[in-house]
């Protein structure tokens, strides 16, 4: 639980080094025209979508969920919309 409240307390860049460093990508997805990419550090899941959907660019908003259920119920909600 600490770590997930601190790692929401971080800069987006912080954030970003973190992912990459120690989170594992599981993929990417399309989101309303752009690319998503989808990240797990630990329990902790998170969905980054960057400037020009080029992933060596700034993030402009990252999404986090407090565990892989959540995420999951998220992705699920996403698919039955787009539908």
């Amino acid at each position: 639980m600490f770590r997930k409240l601190y790692f929401k307390s971080l800069s987006a860049k912080s954030k970003i080094v973190a992912l990459r460093d120690k989170g594992i990508m599981l993929g990417t997805r399309i989101k309303n025209g752009r690319k998503a990419y989808l990240y797990l550090l630990r329990d902790l899941c998170a969905e980054v979508i960057f400037q020009n959907d080029d992933a060596e660019m700034q993030p402009e908003r990252i999404t986090t969920f407090s565990s892989v259920s959540e995420f999951n119920k998220y992705l699920e909600r996403e698919f039955r919309s787009a539908f």
